[in-house]
């Protein structure tokens, strides 16, 4: 007997259907699984079988062949047990089902040798494919019923063990559940009233902030550079609910996500040492997984002591800048992640990290060779760039209250919503293309010869050019300004003096 139950694998974040047929015959008795299954696939069969015979269901010595269409395709992972097992039963006459669940409902979910169903990764995926594909509905592990809830339209029935998924194809009765309720509160471990002065590199965090811009601050050890860094996500407005979805996909596919964080609500923040690799920020490897610019989509990836990383794995951060996309292309596969984050970068501006402080022990070639770590092109993508120096002594004792990140998310907030307006959701000023540069940063003609002249001086390329414009919009949303003044201008420009 020939049973079909559907199911589904991955190609990156990409899902895709897979048909688990199941095929009971005479013969010596031998469990087989074709269609290109990884090493978890191959040893279903020994959970399969294990949790049949420990939910007290009597499988006969047979010959049992599982296929995997499309065959021609390589799958990962343990999700494959529930509807190997589904179809066994079938096959096998053990259940009597409802042939309209087993048509309309897909199967995922990891068998552990007692007959429980355990969670697995990619499952918010898993749904989005159902809904796209005409499903009514999805069997998933319990463990993953909140994740599974946030796309609506789609019937989830979640299952702890084999017993229950066997009542539900025979019977149609579903465990049901309370969606837990998750606020997005935004905690302040990190606020920028604990920041003494600074006010340029203030200033300049909010910009990017309020536009999605890419910052770097360069300064001595010291001078605050990884505070404020690690401050930026407290000014930040809450994700959206696309936000939320694409960044737990994301997460999901990882398997970063767990019973206590069954999605993403908060932005991510994303911190790797200067020691990694380039597989690990950019993601891939044997079993495809997203890098650490994917995991900062939506959220922001910092880059503490950014000259110290590997030149590599720098310039791998170029298509990711520019586009918003990690395209990784191997030779059994072609994937994309997305990676839509705020870089924060901090560096030091010499070896020894002194030449601001007039006590530098380097020489110029040790400092040009220090500096030349981050390319040209890696910082033609970075729209603000700070100078900074360590504090006074008076700037030190001084007891003045500083404005918290409270106050200065209200003012990012607003900015946002003006963008919103304009663009819509999808975009920021960092964002924008050609064509809404042209139509929303329209400048003056007297402003245009000034900016004509600061280009000769600063020797700026093309893609500069752009994101002055860019960071002049943002500083004139700031400001609740319809149009880009001269102010705003030279506030740009005073950004890109490296």
């Amino acid at each position: 007997m020939n049973i079909k139950v559907f199911s589904n694998s991955y190609l990156g974040v990409e899902p895709y259907l897979v048909e688990v047929e199941v095929d009971i015959a005479k013969g010596l008795p031998i469990f087989s699984i074709v269609g290109m299954g990884d090493t978890a696939v191959m040893e279903s069969k020994y959970r399969v079988n294990a949790a049949l015979k420990n939910s007290d269901y009597e499988i006969k010595p047979q010959k049992i062949t599982v296929n995997l269409s499309p065959a021609g395709i390589r799958k990962e992972g343990a999700q494959f047990d529930l509807p190997m097992a589904m179809g066994i039963l079938i096959a096998n006459e053990n259940v009597i089902y409802n042939e309209e669940i087993i048509k309309n409902y897909l199967f995922i979910g990891e068998l552990s040798l007692d007959g429980n169903v355990k969670g697995v990764r990619g499952v918010i995926n898993s749904v989005i494919l159902a809904k796209e594909n005409g499903f009514k509905g999805i069997i998933l592990p319990w463990e993953n019923r909140n994740e599974a809830s946030l796309i609506d339209g789609v019937d989830i029935v979640a299952v702890k063990n084999i017993k229950e998924v066997v009542e539900f194809i025979e019977n149609g009765i579903k465990v049901h559940f309370i969606v837990k309720k998750i606020k997005n509160e935004v905690k302040n471990k990190y606020d920028f009233v604990d920041v003494k002065a600074q006010y340029m590199a203030k200033r300049a965090m909010e910009i990017a902030a309020a536009g999605g811009h890419n910052i770097l601050l360069i300064g001595s050890p010291g001078s605050g550079k990884s505070m404020l860094a690690k401050r930026m996500v407290g000014i930040l407005p809450e994700m959206t609910e696309k936000e939320v979805i694409e960044s737990t996909k994301i997460h999901s596919i990882a398997g970063e996500l767990s019973e206590k964080k069954p999605i993403i609500i908060e932005r991510p923040v994303r911190m790797p040492h200067h020691s990694t690799t380039l597989a690990a920020m950019v993601g891939g490897g044997k079993r495809v997984v997203p890098g650490e610019i994917s995991l900062a989509s939506g959220g922001i990836l910092i880059l503490d002591e950014m000259s110290e990383f590997s030149r590599t794995v720098l310039e791998s951060l170029r298509q990711p800048l520019e586009d918003g996309i990690v395209s990784i292309t191997r030779a059994m596969y072609r994937v994309e992640f997305k990676s839509n984050f705020i870089l924060v970068g901090t560096s030091n501006p010499c070896p020894c990290g002194m030449l601001y402080e007039g006590n530098c022990k380097c020489n110029s070639y040790e400092i040009e060779k220090y500096m030349k770590k981050l390319s040209g092109p890696i910082l033609d993508r970075i729209d603000l760039v700070i100078e900074m120096k360590r504090l006074t002594e008076d700037e030190l004792v001084n007891e003045k209250k500083e404005e918290n990140s409270f106050e200065i998310r209200k003012r990012v907030i607003k900015a946002r919503n003006i963008q919103f307006k304009r663009y819509g959701e999808e975009n920021t000023n960092a964002k924008i293309s050609q064509e809404d540069i042209k139509k929303f940063c329209k400048i003056k003609e007297e402003d245009k010869q000034f900016l004509v002249t600061a280009l000769e001086n600063l020797k700026i390329s093309a893609r500069a050019y752009d994101k002055i414009l860019k960071i002049s919009r943002t500083i004139a949303d700031l400001d609740e300004s319809e149009n880009i003044e001269r102010k705003h201008l030279l506030e740009a420009i005073s950004f890109r003096r490296r």
